[in-house]
């Protein structure tokens, strides 16, 4: 196969499952929820300390926005998998 061929794929194929495009959201939210859970219980266990927040004064800004980017990134791959593996096209053969 060439490199530069594509890959055809009927439009049917490229449609998602309706139902899964519904559920998707809610799993993304709940599985981003236990990812931020298990994130802040591994800073506690970590460094014996609460992760900080946006609004804690005894923190500095540098330690905020480094555990704010860690956590946004967390949350972003986990949403892009969910979706990625809830919306996948069903192949019926």
């Amino acid at each position: 196969m060439n490199t530069s061929e594509e890959l055809q794929v009927s439009p049917e194929e490229s449609e998602p499952n309706a139902l899964m495009h519904m559920v998707a959201p809610i799993v993304a939210i709940g599985a981003t929820m236990i990812v931020r859970k298990a994130l802040n219980a591994g800073y506690r266990r970590t460094t014996g300390a609460d992760a900080p927040g946006p609004r804690d004064p005894g923190v500095s800004i540098g330690r905020i926005l480094v555990w704010s980017v860690v956590t946004a990134v967390a949350a972003t791959a986990v949403e892009v998998a969910v979706y990625r593996i809830t919306n996948r096209p069903t192949h019926t053969a």
